[in-house]
């Protein structure tokens, strides 16, 4: 579990430094005159607060005893749930661009609810609804960052 948790920290290391970089060249609330925090607000915070975690599970790997030393099983079935959650994050990704935001993020929401939670149809339907409206919403309107300019449906 060390090497697992060290090489984890190095993966983690290196994506949160890497959006951080790429944050920083995002626009600033004094370049949109309105006092609203740009779109680098948040994946900074995101990332400073992922690369404080990453500093702790290295500093509690260093001090981990070796009978806490346990192996990581990576075929097993809960493995094989992880790797399919990781394949469906990845189509998201590739189907973010041509669906947009809105049909995607319903759609991803549906299929993890229903995966993790086995709720009614209808049910999780609205859910995954109301969830990605109020993403959006938040995101339009309190942080100015247009996430509906792309896709199928296209809202500005």
């Amino acid at each position: 579990m060390k090497k697992g948790n060290y090489v984890l920290a190095a993966i983690c290391a290196v994506l949160g430094i890497g959006v951080i970089v790429i944050s920083l060249g995002y626009p600033t609330a004094e370049n949109y005159g309105t006092g609203v925090p740009g779109p680098g607000l948040w994946p900074i915070v995101i990332s400073v607060v992922l690369l404080a975690c990453t500093a702790i599970m290295v500093f509690r790997t260093w001090k981990m005893k070796p009978e806490e030393d346990t192996k990581i099983e990576v075929a097993g079935k809960g493995a094989r749930r992880v790797y399919i959650t990781m394949g469906i994050l990845v189509i998201y990704l590739l189907l973010l661009q041509p669906l947009g935001f809105i049909i995607a993020t319903t759609a991803l929401e549906f299929i993890f609810i229903q995966w993790f939670a086995k709720k009614n149809p209808l049910i999780t339907l609205a859910i995954s609804l109301a969830v990605t409206m109020v993403v959006y919403c938040v995101f339009q309107f309190v942080l100015n960052v247009p996430v509906g300019s792309f896709g199928l449906i296209r809202w500005q």
